[in-house]
């Protein structure tokens, strides 16, 4: 009996530290955002906070402390505000006047040498505009071979690894004359697009990655590059009035620095029309893969967090987003929306 009583206590005590980091990250996060490198990593990992709650509420019941069960309720209560709505169907009437235009991005992995599953979740995705990062010789090879005639406009820079870009299109393309500062992983393609008549940019971008979390000098220059990578790319959105798509891996989830940089400008498809946590990575364990394994066993579960995105500036409504076919090689899952203009 004495056992289960110490057991019960010590559990009450883990308890406590979970509310006061809960509560710690609640309040620095907002105000200081990723500026140090474990405010970087609550950030980012933060959803799982809520995954841990129903352990609290086990403690919570057990001991019948009035403390835990309010620590328990006020938590459940600001989940259900974060996330509540990614739930819950969508109240909005869709105008349905507008005229409709299907974008997909897609990190394909660097080193993926399977193209048959990357054409196969192109076509699945019936996608009007398709962008790809980490995009190499032999998956180009095969989107130019198969799906030219689906998507006769293509802009392809593929390059061996990881830096490789391209953006294909059912309607005629262009690149702009402008060229984004900063260290990305990639360069960021930036293009204008005749659709139906009307002149939109998509901008196709691949930001600097964190690298090792356990290399907390490493997170911290990232994540200051990534930031100014952002703030570049928002500059340029915020210079043009057409209607604009912005494609990407972000690198980052939705609670750290770059996505509130963007998204403060621009529509997250997923926060508008998306349902569930929508997370994209980490996928297979394949050649090249940022999956952690051992011995080709994973050592963390799939899809932990959301990474890549489909923004889109205000101009447009959103009418759905979902996750495409995954090509069960890459290590991250495509993200398709469709959106829509009136005409």
């Amino acid at each position: 009996m004495q056992k289960k009583v110490s057991n019960l206590n010590f559990l009450v005590v883990l308890t406590h530290y979970y509310f006061i980091t809960f509560f710690a990250w609640l309040i620095l996060g907002p105000l200081l955002g990723d500026r140090w490198w474990w405010l970087f990593l609550l950030n980012s990992f933060s959803i799982y906070f809520f995954f841990l709650l129903p352990l609290p509420l086990i403690v919570a019941i057990l001991t019948r402390k009035r403390s835990l069960a309010i620590g328990v309720s006020a938590i459940f209560i600001i989940g259900f505000f974060l996330y509540g709505e990614l739930f819950l169907p969508s109240l909005a009437q869709i105008k349905k006047t507008g005229t409709q235009l299907t974008v997909m991005t897609f990190n394909t992995l660097g080193f993926n040498t399977e193209s048959d599953g990357v054409i196969a979740s192109v076509r699945a995705s019936g996608a009007n505009i398709v962008a790809f990062q980490e995009l190499n010789p032999e998956i180009a090879a095969a989107i130019e071979d198969e799906l030219l005639e689906e998507y006769p406009y293509q802009i392809l820079d593929p390059k061996i690894g990881v830096i490789g870009m391209g953006l294909i299109s059912q309607y005629p393309l262009e690149k702009r004359e402008y060229r984004l500062k900063g260290r990305w992983v990639g360069d960021p393609q930036l293009l204008k697009v005749d659709w139906l008549g009307r002149k939109i940019t998509v901008i196709n971008f691949h930001a600097i990655p964190p690298g090792s979390i356990l290399n907390f000098e490493n997170l911290a220059r990232t994540t200051k590059e990534r930031n100014r990578q952002i703030q570049e790319l928002l500059s340029f959105v915020k210079s043009r009035e057409e209607p604009m798509v912005v494609l990407g891996d972000l690198n980052v989830s939705e609670h750290n620095d770059a996505y509130k940089i963007l998204s403060a400008i621009l529509q997250d498809a997923w926060r508008k029309k998306g349902w569930g946590f929508g997370h994209t990575f980490p996928g297979a364990v394949s050649p090249g893969s940022s999956r952690p394994a051992m011995a080709g066993i994973p050592l963390t579960p799939k899809w932990l967090i959301r990474l890549d995105y489909v923004f889109c500036s205000t101009q447009w409504q959103v009418e759905s987003a979902s996750l495409g076919e995954w090509d069960e090689v890459s290590d991250h899952r495509p993200v398709k929306a469709t959106i829509s203009l009136e005409r």
